[in-house]
């Protein structure tokens, strides 16, 4: 049987006591035995029983609760420092994991820089050969056809200069013949065509002398009615030019217009056939939503901008969900781009259920 060391120090000081109470009891027994008094006194001694089982039990569950606490506490420390040395553990393997993914992060990044720049590279030298090639090629065919153009002129520049020493020498023969024939002739001739020469050119240059004045003034009147009604035609070009674009201005803005109107009484439309009116809905309810559209007229978004006091929850969903279900008004990808972002990029739609119009 194994000793229990709790009652140990219990059991001593319960031997002491009873030890000092013999001892009493019988140091006063022998002093009464030894002394005959006079006068019979009566004694009266004031005791205190002690259950000693019952001190031994409550210093027994003290000392046991003390033991439990202690154990507790270590083992309360126990449990936090293991949960302490786990947080640390965990944390250290996150910031290890973390480390390692940002190092293979780096690593990727620095093999795909690498792979990037080499593809770059061996583009930059294919394009460079490529090009290195095509020059090459082309100068080559350059110097082919200026070789084969020079050879061609060569040939016809000789046949030329044959021909015109030929034709030079047969004129030169020719010229000589008819020279001196004409030189008889025109000798004779001379003489009287001098004098009707002078006379002619005499004529001739008064004659153009007068022509010219007549044509110099006609040119001055012709160029100062040229500029007038050129001036003329000008203004009347820029006039014209005015109205008309004051003409598409107006007829783009009619035309823009129409457009617009078309396109809310469709949205309008198709809002409208999707709705079910839920059994809640009365005269007076109000609701503002405010949606968003893409230009091929796909919605983007849905948002509640206002709703009425009265306004129930049911009625905003079903309001809501007529548009969800629209998904997409399709005609407005056929606006021009410029009146679809002025007027339906954003559009804003008041409900209300007694005339169901927006």
């Amino acid at each position: 049987m194994k000793l229990d060391h709790t009652y140990i120090l219990p059991s001593i000081f319960a031997f002491i006591v009873h030890i000092l109470v013999a001892f009493i009891v019988i140091s006063e027994w022998q002093s009464n035995s030894q002394r005959t008094p006079p006068v019979l006194i009566k004694h009266r001694v004031e005791a205190t029983l002690i259950d000693l089982d019952s001190l031994l039990a409550r210093q027994k569950q003290t000392d046991s609760a003390a033991i439990k606490k202690a154990a507790d506490k270590k083992a309360a420390d126990k449990k936090a420092a293991d949960k302490k040395a786990a947080e640390k553990k965990a944390a250290e393997k996150k910031a290890a994991e973390k480390k390692a993914a940002e190092k293979k992060a780096a690593e990727k990044k620095a093999a795909d820089k690498k792979a990037a720049k080499k593809k770059a590279a061996n583009k930059k030298a294919a394009d460079k050969k490529a090009a290195d090639k095509k020059a090459a090629k082309k100068k080559a065919a350059d110097k082919k056809a200026a070789d084969k153009k020079a050879a061609k002129k060569k040939a016809a520049d000789k046949k030329a200069a044959d021909k015109k020493a030929a034709d030079k020498k047969v004129a030169k023969k020719k010229a000589a013949d008819k020279k001196a024939a004409d030189k008889k002739v025109a000798k004779k001739k001379a003489a009287d065509k001098k004098a009707a020469d002078k006379k002619a050119a005499d004529k001739k240059v008064a004659k153009k002398k007068a022509a010219d004045k007549r044509a110099a003034d006609k040119r001055a009147a012709d160029k100062r009615v040229a500029q007038q009604l050129a001036e003329d035609q000008q203004a009347l070009d820029s006039l014209l030019v005015d109205e008309e674009a004051q003409t598409q201005a107006l007829e783009k803005q009619a035309t823009d217009g129409q457009a617009v109107a078309s396109a809310v009484q469709y949205i309008r439309n198709e809002i409208i056939q999707k709705w079910v009116r839920p059994a809640n809905a009365r005269t007076g309810m109000v609701v503002e939503l405010v949606i968003q559209l893409l230009p091929t007229g796909e919605i983007l978004s849905i948002g509640v901008s206002y709703r009425d006091a009265s306004a129930t929850d049911a009625f905003v969903a079903s309001v809501v969900k007529a548009v969800n279900k629209v998904g997409r008004f399709d005609k407005l990808s056929q606006l021009d781009s410029a009146l679809f972002d002025a007027n339906f990029r954003k559009v804003t739609l008041v409900f209300k259920p007694e005339d169901l119009r927006l």
